[in-house]
């Protein structure tokens, strides 16, 4: 049977409301940055950030590693038991959780996950899936939007998305409009 892109997208619930909130408060009291990505039209390979982007974090909180299991669980259930494929039998990692937050009026460009800043020497390889998840569902806006026809893929709080990180998959998440949206992202490599 043949399959469309639609198809390799898979929303996963994985994580309890007490873990959410725990997350929250604890990113509270981050030290956030602006989010940076890699120009592709932009010859000399700088990262950019536009004027309404969102703010990420990338250290350690206290309930990470709790995350990071989870994390690991639906990366393995979707690899051996929803996409589990002579074609695909090994990858060598998932890079370290990175928390984002949009603020209202902040929103991601569209964008593939064609991730520089991942592959620094140590690691060799591709973002090969895309992870996504979500530990808030009181805001407005925020839409995460997928593919030139911009079809919205809800991820609600506890959800975690994984997709392929190819250029088949643009995305980009619009403004909020009211609330925050706090979200996490990995890539698997």
């Amino acid at each position: 049977m043949t399959k469309k892109v639609e198809d390799y997208i898979k929303i996963y619930q994985a994580i309890d409301e007490d873990l959410c909130k725990k997350i929250r408060k604890e990113l509270d009291s981050a030290r956030w940055e602006k989010h940076t990505f890699y120009d592709v039209k932009n010859k000399n390979n700088v990262s950019v950030s536009g004027s309404n982007e969102l703010e990420v974090y990338n250290e350690n909180i206290k309930s990470k590693k709790e995350l990071t299991q989870k994390v690991w669980d639906v990366i393995y259930k979707y690899l051996s038991e929803d996409f589990k494929s002579l074609y695909f039998q090994s990858w060598q990692g998932f890079s370290p959780i990175r928390f984002n937050r949009y603020k209202e009026g902040q929103l991601m460009a569209i964008h593939c996950d064609h991730i520089h800043s991942l592959f620094d020497g140590e690691r060799k390889g591709i973002p090969i899936l895309s992870i996504v998840g979500s530990s808030n569902n009181d805001y407005e806006g925020g839409k995460f939007l997928m593919f030139d026809e911009e079809k919205e893929y809800k991820i609600k709080a506890g959800e975690i998305m994984i997709f392929p990180s190819v250029f088949l998959y643009p995305h980009r998440v619009s403004s909020v409009t009211k609330g925050m949206r706090d979200t996490f992202v990995s890539w698997v490599w």
